[in-house]
């Protein structure tokens, strides 16, 4: 594979950050993360990613607010969105399906399970 996909992971929390980085590199892929939705946009913007790992709850720019300017901007087509939540909320699970999310995991997460995710959606594994 000449282009090794680029993941970007979005949390506030550190571990989750570090944690699905590891997970992911361990399948070839490229990543970066960033700590908030404002770091994300402008990661995005320098270097688009073929897959964003999105947290909603953050302090400043929340994960609605990022997924909302990609939308509203049509900014990064083609990026697939990964949503995580700390809350098994059915209005965010499907306000975020609105804003062009392709999946949504509830915290705590299994990061292999994500990763999965990650690679099913970049078309790496059948």
């Amino acid at each position: 594979m000449s282009h090794r996909p680029e993941v970007l992971v979005v949390d506030d929390d550190p571990d989750v950050r570090n944690m699905l980085a590891l997970v992911l590199e361990d399948h070839d892929l490229l990543v970066r993360t960033v700590s908030d939705g404002e770091a994300a946009l402008k990661s995005l913007t320098e270097r688009p990613a073929d897959c964003m790992v999105l947290d909603l709850s953050m302090p400043e720019l929340d994960g609605f607010v990022v997924l909302e300017r990609i939308r509203d901007q049509q900014l990064f087509p083609g990026m697939q969105v990964i949503i995580l939540s700390g809350k098994d909320d059915e209005r965010a699970f499907v306000r975020v399906w609105e804003l062009g999310a392709h999946d949504f995991f509830t915290k705590p997460i299994d990061p292999d399970l994500v990763a999965r995710k990650v690679l099913r959606l970049l078309g790496a594994i059948a």
